[in-house]
């Protein structure tokens, strides 16, 4: 009778976790709607050392064990400033700074740091924002799909968030292409 009065609590208990919502579904309850998404007036900054950061990132990666998210942007675009905005989300936010190594990286009008985009084996931009996910060592994660975020607009928050779970966990594509995760050296 004992054992019964004490097992009824935990067997409670163990029925209410069994029903309960994961902590990440919650989360996703909590975002907003891509209407309630306040656009970041200015989310790149031009004059920063995108190579230094990339550098960092890279680095923090491996000490953290986690991946680096570039984010190729410009001031002047919208969809860049609604996919800033989509990122400070807390929910999203804290996901962001769990799993990866965030940079922002100004293009301009496709006339700033892209030498850093070179760095990525690309030539040029297919659209912005365009985000590339990398392990510690450079190499890509999201071949392919880097650029479908031109349209942020026209996204949901909750794309976001899946997107950076999808790719927090996948494994490296096996024929992944390899950035460079240290800055070129100067040609002599």
């Amino acid at each position: 009778m004992r054992a019964a009065r004490l097992a009824a609590p935990v067997l409670v208990a163990a029925i209410m976790a069994a029903c309960s919502p994961a902590p990440e579904e919650d989360a996703m309850d909590t975002l907003p709607s891509i209407d309630e998404v306040v656009a970041v007036e200015a989310p790149y900054d031009p004059e920063a050392d995108a190579h230094g950061a990339l550098d960092a990132a890279f680095e923090a990666a491996a000490a953290n064990r986690t991946r680096v998210l570039v984010k190729f942007g410009g001031n002047w675009c919208p969809d860049c400033r609604i996919m800033a905005g989509m990122l400070e989300i807390p929910v999203i936010a804290g996901f962001l700074e769990a799993q990866y190594e965030y940079v922002a990286i100004d293009v301009g009008r496709y006339d700033n740091n892209m030498d850093v985009v070179a760095r990525f084996g690309l030539e040029e931009l297919e659209g912005v924002p365009t985000i590339i996910i990398a392990t510690a060592d450079g190499e890509i994660i999201n071949t392919g799909t880097a650029a479908e975020w031109r349209t942020a607009r026209e996204r949901d928050p909750h794309d976001v968030l899946d997107y950076l779970r999808r790719y927090a966990a996948s494994p490296v594509p096996e024929r992944a292409t390899r950035a460079e995760t240290r800055r070129p050296e100067p040609d002599q």
